[in-house]
């Protein structure tokens, strides 16, 4: 459990520490303490200027405890948010569900342009290793015969 230095501190650090033991929080960094308090002030302090500004509008001279309570409303209505009821998102996921999937085409897999446009084409072509050979004469045609030891009829 974390302490508050040797337990000095302001009063509002001591209420929130006891306001985490409460909820069962054992461990926690002290700094959990002062964040919790800066939201807090930034809260208040927003809560109370907008009930000045309701007092102010209403034409009174000091704050009422109605223009805090609409402050605070407003504040929770554009702040905080709650969740949709559950049987409002089980009809939304009957409507979503009940239009079926589109089939899975015949050809599937990651489209790809032509290959020639891939990079997974050839960009190269292989050289013979072997020189084209010359014949000028019947005598090289059968020389070059001889040596790859066709025969010809």
């Amino acid at each position: 459990m974390a302490e508050n230095g040797a337990g000095i501190g302001p009063r509002d650090a001591a209420v929130m520490e006891a306001i985490l033991k409460e909820m069962g929080v054992e461990d926690f960094e002290p700094s959990v303490i002062h964040q919790m308090l800066e939201f807090t002030y930034r809260y208040i302090t927003g809560v109370l200027e907008d009930a000045q500004i309701y007092s102010g509008h209403a034409g009174k001279k000091e704050l009422d405890v109605s223009d805090v309570r609409l402050a605070v409303q407003t504040r929770v209505d554009h702040s905080f948010t709650t969740p949709p009821p559950r049987d409002f998102l089980i009809n939304i996921a009957r409507q979503k569900n009940s239009t079926p999937l589109p089939l899975i085409p015949e050809k599937f897999g990651p489209r790809l342009p032509p290959e020639r446009y891939c990079l997974t084409a050839n960009n190269y072509r292989i050289k013979d290793r072997k020189k084209p050979v010359r014949l000028r004469s019947i005598t090289d045609i059968y020389a070059v015969l001889d040596s790859t030891r066709c025969v010809v009829y």
